[in-house]
């Protein structure tokens, strides 16, 4: 079994179907990135995934523990207990930076280990400075994200992301809010993650970054996935005329 598996996995807002028996398995250390036209269903897949969004078909298995799974027809979800040790594993990055803006740095990324994992300030801070480090920030520690360029923002938010000491790091458009010049700094941060076998999943329109951070790309269209390979499967030779296309308008 996969680290991650979901299987057929469909999701409905009302009456319309977003996710039509969509599949994704991830190993341990692996990254995949899931790239597509916007409405293709890509965000919703990874809302699924960390419990922010509800299922209405299919399984999610992650290490082993199902978070959801079919049975005699509808959706049963873990119990409470579970649900939260299986999402505790997972770290998640969003467009918006969601960063509490009457909070320091530093405090931001201490407020889920001391108020979610209920740990000691004073014992999480040498991890918050490690990991301030590791994204570049840690002489902002003491500032308020407001004087903060969106690129620092978004490095402020991965390292709260790792500060829970995930398993598996979501990344949802991690990019889509920066101007391109702030856009690289963030990547490089991903990338300095995935160099150290991070298990990640990410979704995002930076083409060339997906080709060379992914071991494995999902390309989805309409809420189905359409093709899916490894990065040099899907960049350089794609069986989909859809994938093919898809591509070329993008790399041109």
């Amino acid at each position: 079994m996969s680290f991650i598996e979901m299987r057929n996995i469909r999701k409905d807002f009302g009456k319309s179907t977003i996710l039509h028996g969509v599949n994704m398995n991830l190993e341990k250390g692996e990254v995949i990135s899931i790239i597509g036209p916007s409405g293709a269903g890509k965000s919703t897949l990874l809302r699924c995934l960390n419990h922010l969004e509800l299922i209405q078909g299919g399984s999610i298995c992650v290490g082993g523990e199902y978070l959801a799974q079919e049975r005699d027809g509808r959706v049963v979800y873990a119990d409470d207990v579970t649900a939260r040790r299986i999402l505790l594993r997972m770290g998640m990055v969003f467009q918006s930076f969601n960063l509490f803006p009457h909070m320091t740095v530093l405090d931001n990324i201490l407020a889920a280990p001391v108020y979610v994992k209920g740990m000691k300030r004073e014992d999480v801070i040498p991890t918050a400075d490690a990991l301030l480090d590791k994204v570049g920030l840690l002489n902002k520690k003491d500032v308020y994200p407001g004087s903060l360029s969106g690129g620092q923002k978004q490095r402020v938010a991965i390292a709260r992301a790792l500060a829970m000491n995930p398993d598996i790091m979501l990344f949802d458009e991690p990019t889509s809010a920066l101007d391109p010049e702030l856009t690289g700094e963030v990547l490089k941060t991903i990338q300095q993650l995935a160099d150290e076998n991070m298990t990640m999943a990410i979704v995002t329109h930076e083409m060339a970054f997906a080709k060379s951070v992914s071991d494995k790309v999902l390309f989805m269209v309409d809420g189905k996935v359409e093709e899916e390979g490894t990065s040099t499967q899907i960049f350089e030779n794609p069986q989909s005329e859809r994938t093919h296309s898809f591509l070329q308008s993008i790399l041109r």
